[in-house]
């Protein structure tokens, strides 16, 4: 009777691709877990190496290498259109396999607890774990464009990054609190037992009914996956060549990558700016990071569709980059003047942080429109790619600038990137509309 009762129960787990809340659920939960990684290599470590008296060139190296994973992203979309176990459905095994691995790397992390001068192995360690993450992101972004319909992958992509921030915060929260009196045995052990618990939920439930639940399981594949997993690499490869075949489409990918300059700022520099510069506490910057990324994650849930529709897609991210730039300017100018001071800094973190990651909200959506189904995976990682890239890049280049040239000199360089990238987002928008090119229309929109 027990037998019989549990399998009854199975099959009425409701399937993702039939079930809107449950997806929105299961996604959030999946980019809340990125969040970890993110928040412990980008936040927690970088504070607690500054005010173990690591350089800014240091910090800068450190966060560049451990973030460099998610500039690989085109190739683990590559596997995973080429290759998943069907029965599963296209997306769910590689979910699966991320996660576990997260928790192997954690695990490890606790276990080898480096010290604040073991840079170079608690960089591999971040490296390790940010890879793991990527399995994540990209599965999960391909299983979104499989089954999430059109009409809901703005509100989804808000309630993600929402979710990643919110992931980050907590992570950069519990790191700060756990690092500096007890070090990584501890603060690893705690974030690995949050990833297997959020794991264990996200298992219990399937891509589309009918398909099996775990690899022993009873099941099949379904039509959809069938019908567009391939056999060999040419057509994924086919597919992402001609996503850069559009000059309108290869301008925006252009600007997602200049966008990113901020980050390179606060990944790299705003730490060292701090916690050496500002005599902060490493758990100071971390309760910092914590906040502002729990507001900019409420904020991502609801706000990107809202400064959408009122200014439209090509206007809201350019009007959100204009705000970063002239915090930049100001910032710069105030340093010339004297050193910042306590509040002036949190300020400027926020004008930073929260426009940021508002605007990726609103690049996420239009490249997600631009993905064919059939190569999501591979193709929307591509794109994102370019970002994450810069991301890594000028994380390095910032700490090596705040070093070479001074603090004020960041904030310079970020106000010409982000000039440069809304240039490029108005030119990209123009020429779409003039060649009038539906693919590229559906990423820039059609306002002007």
């Amino acid at each position: 009777m027990i037998l019989n009762t549990a399998s009854s129960i199975k099959p009425s787990l409701p399937a993702l691709a039939e079930h809107r809340t449950l997806r929105f659920i299961t996604s959030a939960l999946l980019y809340f877990m990125q969040g970890v990684p993110i928040g412990i290599s980008m936040i927690a470590i970088p504070a607690w190496l500054a005010a173990n008296g690591a350089s800014p060139v240091q910090v800068g190296a450190f966060v560049g290498f451990a973030a460099l994973p998610w500039s690989l992203k085109p190739f683990a979309g590559i596997v995973m259109d080429r290759f998943t176990f069907r029965p599963m459905g296209r997306r769910r095994s590689w979910i699966l396999i991320g996660q576990a691995s997260m928790v192997v790397v954690l695990l490890a992390l606790a276990m080898t607890a480096p010290a604040p001068g073991e840079i170079s192995l608690l960089a591999g360690f971040c490296f390790a774990l940010n890879l793991c993450a990527i399995l994540n992101d990209v599965a999960v972004d391909g299983m979104t464009i499989d089954i999430v319909p059109e009409n809901e992958r703005t509100a989804i992509n808000g309630v993600m990054l929402g979710s990643q921030t919110l992931g980050i915060s907590a992570t950069a929260l519990v790191a700060g609190r756990l690092l500096a009196p007890h070090g990584f045995g501890l603060t690893a052990l705690v974030l690995a037992g949050f990833v297997a618990a959020a794991s264990l939920f996200v298992a219990c439930f399937r891509e589309r009914a009918g398909e099996r639940l775990l690899p022993w399981s009873k099941g099949e594949a379904s039509e959809a996956c069938l019908a567009q997993q391939h056999d060999t690499l040419k057509p994924i490869l086919t597919g992402l060549m001609r996503a850069f075949a559009v000059p309108a489409t290869a301008l925006f990918l252009l600007a997602t990558f200049l966008s990113i300059a901020v980050f390179g700022f606060t990944d790299a520099v705003a730490p060292t700016l701090a916690v050496q510069g500002l005599g902060w506490t490493s758990e100071a910057y971390s309760n910092l990071g914590a906040i502002v990324n729990l507001v900019a994650g409420v904020l991502a849930l609801f706000a990107p569709m809202l400064i959408e529709r009122i200014l439209g897609r090509t206007r809201a991210p350019v009007a959100l980059m204009l705000l970063v730039l002239v915090s930049a300017l100001a910032g710069a100018g105030m340093y010339a003047l004297g050193p910042l001071d306590g509040h002036v800094f949190t300020v400027l973190f926020v004008l930073f942080y929260v426009p940021a990651i508002l605007t990726n909200v609103l690049l996420i959506a239009w490249a997600m429109r631009l993905c064919d189904p059939a190569v999501a995976a591979s193709q929307f990682a591509l794109f994102m790619a370019i970002p994450n890239f810069g991301r890594s890049l000028m994380a390095s280049g910032g700490g090596w600038l705040a070093g070479a040239e001074g603090y004020d000199a960041t904030l310079v360089a970020v106000a010409v990137f982000m000039f440069l990238a809304m240039l490029l987002l108005v030119i990209s928008s123009r020429l779409a509309h003039r060649v009038h090119q539906p693919t590229t229309r559906a990423i820039i929109g059609q306002d002007a």
